[in-house]
């Protein structure tokens, strides 16, 4: 499903992440460097493509996407969840065996979409 490509849906994906990289990196966690924090907001811009094109959001999509191994990638997803921006959901994975985690926005990364007065 194609991203619908208007005027608005720009300027409210712009606002999005400016409002997102802005929350991440004034967000300074015991540990954590500014590469992470950026890699956060790069990552979070991918998985906000992905929302707004109905995709769901998986681990392998997300690394097959960034050409990045599968642990940077799940490092990431967890720092994103720990800040309260991902969720998951586990689904059975095709033809039955295992599980896969399918990961969404949580409320408060829906809600950093609001318009600017």
């Amino acid at each position: 499903m194609p991203i619908p490509q208007t005027a608005d849906t720009r300027q409210l994906s712009r606002t999005y992440m400016m409002r997102l990289i802005n929350l991440i990196m004034e967000d300074r966690r015991p540990g954590e460097t500014a590469s992470r924090r950026l890699k956060q907001a790069g990552l979070m811009s991918c998985i906000y493509t992905m929302h707004l094109a109905g995709e769901s959001v998986t681990v392998t999509k997300l690394c097959e996407r960034v050409k990045a191994p599968r642990n940077v990638v799940v490092e990431i997803v967890k720092a994103l969840e720990s800040r309260g921006f991902l969720t998951y959901r586990t689904n059975l994975h095709d033809g039955g065996r295992g599980r896969v985690y399918v990961y969404s926005l949580t409320e408060k990364a829906r809600a950093l979409v609001t318009v600017v007065e």
